[in-house]
């Protein structure tokens, strides 16, 4: 099938009155090449600003979450945000500062449009429940396709049925995670708790009639990955998940380790299990190869979980960066500067505009004060600045932006490379 007989049969969908027509592959290449142009005038931009060489409003974040979905229909062990009950523990009731809640198509509509305004293309549909709960999530990623974004979504898949996954094709959605975490329908159930083997089968199910529909229309989009988070729950089923992303057709797999919290002591790997897993990573990686499969093992393979590392590279807090390269809106309006803070800079409940709040002086001031970091501040207090998930990210950010400052004892392959460095869903393959 051609491109013109593909568009053909494509599914124009209305909103607001308004038809909206899918994105050609031409114009989503325009679009791209805009973004790269963008990105490198965004980061000049972002350097002066820190320098103190520009004053006023700072430029966009790079990328961005938001959050339009905060309920989830899956409790998942390691989750921080909807945890079972036996893993409820400070750290998980801290996760929302206020009630959980719904984004607007009409409020997701002017935070993309803010979003747009400050030049900023990366939008990741990612917050703290499961974003395809949102009835109108069709008309959310056509609609931010049509603005030129860049569309990632974090799912667990159980709701991509056939309407979904024909839409996240025809509008070019670019990528898509789903978090499936076990290689076997009797693992599921010990991860995702309120699911069952057969809810496993069907997740798999509709990923496969989603790449079926991808190569029937001759697209690459959007780029699935099926992810796996590492427990003593799933960790010897390694060839297992592997032949999961064939059977699924999904481009790639990512592997990393749980990271634990009060409440999830019981998922810990011992060092036995952990060695274990090392030795059962060589025979996954040839399953893969012969089965065309893209991994992350060869870096899963020299890493390790947090619990077990004795010694972390260079200072545990570093000066942080993200209040200039990131934005976060979840769906009951909280805007947050990062995943490590779970209060609130502002709230979307009023008619100011996220742009608005984005320069507003709560925000420059943790701006400040982030930056500051290792030097403590109260508004940090509630902020895990110690376990911080981008700590990487900043450590090479600063030692680009003061070369004669760096942060030492820091290996090399830890840090990021300059084209990688705001790359968000970057696993070293």
């Amino acid at each position: 099938m051609n491109t013109a007989q593909s568009l053909a049969k494509k599914k124009p969908i209305r909103m607001s009155g308004k038809t909206i027509k899918p994105i050609s592959p031409f114009v989503s290449k325009l679009h791209g090449l805009k973004r790269a142009l963008l990105l490198m005038k965004k980061c000049v931009l972002m350097a002066l600003h820190i320098w103190g060489v520009t004053k006023g409003r700072p430029p966009g974040p790079i990328y961005a979450q938001i959050g339009i979905a905060d309920p989830c229909n899956h409790k998942c062990v390691m989750c921080p945000d909807h945890p079972p009950e036996e893993n409820v523990s400070p750290t998980t009731e801290a996760a929302f500062a206020l009630k959980p809640g719904i984004m607007s198509l009409e409020q997701f509509k002017e935070i993309i449009d803010d979003y747009k305004s400050m030049d900023t293309y990366r939008i990741e549909l990612v917050g703290q429940g499961e974003p395809m709960l949102h009835k109108q999530i069709v008309e959310m990623v056509a609609y931010a396709k049509t603005r030129g974004m860049f569309v990632r979504m974090v799912s667990n898949g159980s709701r991509i049925f056939e309407r979904e996954a024909e839409a996240m094709v025809d509008y070019g959605m670019d990528h898509l995670q789903i978090s499936l975490n076990a290689g076997k329908p009797m693992t599921y159930p010990l991860i995702h708790v309120t699911e069952s083997p057969e809810n496993y089968i069907k997740v798999k199910a509709n990923l496969r009639y989603l790449s079926d529909y991808k190569k029937s229309k001759d697209s690459q989009l959007p780029n699935l990955r099926l992810s796996f988070v590492i427990t003593n729950r799933n960790c010897f089923e390694l060839n297992e998940m592997v032949q999961a992303v064939y059977d699924t057709g999904a481009d790639e797999a990512k592997f990393e380790y749980a990271a634990v919290h009060e409440g999830t002591q019981d998922l810990r790997l011992t060092e036995e299990e952990f060695q274990k897993v090392q030795s059962l990573i060589p025979e996954a990686e040839k399953l893969a190869e012969k089965l065309g499969v893209k991994t992350s093992l060869k870096s899963f393979a020299v890493s390790a979980p947090p619990y077990l590392v004795e010694e972390v590279q260079g200072p545990s807090v570093v000066p942080c960066y993200v209040g200039w390269y990131f934005g976060r809106v979840i769906g009951n309006g909280s805007v947050l500067p990062c995943c490590q803070c779970p209060e609130p800079l502002e709230v979307m409940d009023g008619p100011e505009r996220y742009k608005d709040l984005w320069n507003s002086a709560t925000y420059n001031r943790f701006r400040q004060v982030s930056r500051a970091l290792p030097e403590r501040n109260d508004m940090l207090n509630a902020c895990e600045c110690d376990q911080c998930t981008v700590r990487p990210r900043n450590i090479t950010l600063h030692n680009l932006l003061y070369p004669f400052k760096k942060i030492k004892g820091v290996k090399k392959d830890m840090l990021y490379k300059f084209k990688d460095l705001f790359n968000s869903r970057l696993t070293r393959f």
